[in-house]
């Protein structure tokens, strides 16, 4: 693999002092800019702040990365979201955010509040991060794709009880759909609430407008829609050769309904 996976856990005890664990991560990316997710979005501590926000700690969605223009590191954050940025900061209100190194300091626990919780938490604490060290400077739609890689890399598949199929439908290998490449992300494909068809969200990373082809894979593409966020058609979309192509406007959604046959 071209990443590494670090996973740590500890069982907390009963004290209830003022306390809290960091899984550091320094690395030599010198003159790095620091990114996190949000929203879907890339974030720069501070340049893309309001005034007044937080910049002791985050809490991002998905990655953090560090680039400079020759080379970088993206890290994929799937259980842990809490993370200091360049050092120990929380406590420090600091009203400007420039990270003094390339170091994330994963905040996995801490009992620092003041409310009804009770101040210790025993059990099992688990903490995950994917490392995936990358040539080149930042690729936004990649570090997205590995943020989604490294959440979905145990899917849950839980049977309930369905009849089998004496002879299957589809292939026991393949790819349902051939989905569009960088800078435009597939963010989901999922059945029609209907039950006709299947609605497939995509994301484009860029900052301008980027035409997206969508293409059969073990699904045929019969018909296809742009519809609203809400998966509602707005407009009929041509298909040809078993693909449909959609503009997807820069930092934008789009959604398309697929009429689909095997």
């Amino acid at each position: 693999a071209d990443w590494i996976e670090c996973e740590s856990w500890w069982d907390m005890g009963l004290s209830s002092h003022p306390d809290a664990t960091y899984l550091l991560f320094p690395f030599d990316v010198p003159g790095a800019t620091a990114r996190f997710d949000v929203g879907g979005q890339p974030v720069i501590p501070h340049e893309d702040q309001l005034p007044g926000s937080c910049r002791d700690y985050f809490t991002v969605q998905g990655w953090v990365d560090f680039s400079n223009q020759e080379r970088g590191m993206t890290v994929a954050i799937p259980e842990n979201p809490l993370v200091q940025l360049g050092d120990f900061h929380f406590g420090d209100y600091q009203s400007v955010c420039a990270p003094e190194r390339p170091m994330l300091l994963g905040w996995v626990t801490n009992n620092y509040w003041e409310t009804n919780f009770r101040a210790h938490q025993p059990g099992r604490v688990f903490a995950r991060y994917r490392l995936h060290p990358h040539a080149g400077g930042f690729d936004e739609a990649q570090a997205h794709r590995w943020g989604w890689d490294a959440v979905n890399s145990d899917p849950v598949i839980q049977p309930l009880g369905e009849p089998t199929i004496a002879v299957p439908e589809l292939p026991a290998r393949g790819s349902l759909l051939r989905l569009p490449e960088a800078p435009v992300v597939a963010v989901h494909v999922k059945p029609a609430e209907d039950g006709n068809g299947v609605l497939v969200r995509l994301h484009n990373t860029a900052d301008y407008d980027v035409p997206a082809d969508i293409a059969s894979g073990v699904l045929t593409i019969t018909a296809a829609q742009s519809c609203d966020l809400f998966g509602n058609p707005t407009a009929d979309l041509p298909v040809q050769n078993g693909a449909t192509r959609v503009n997807v406007p820069a930092r934008r959604v789009a959604v398309v309904r697929l009429g689909v046959a095997v």
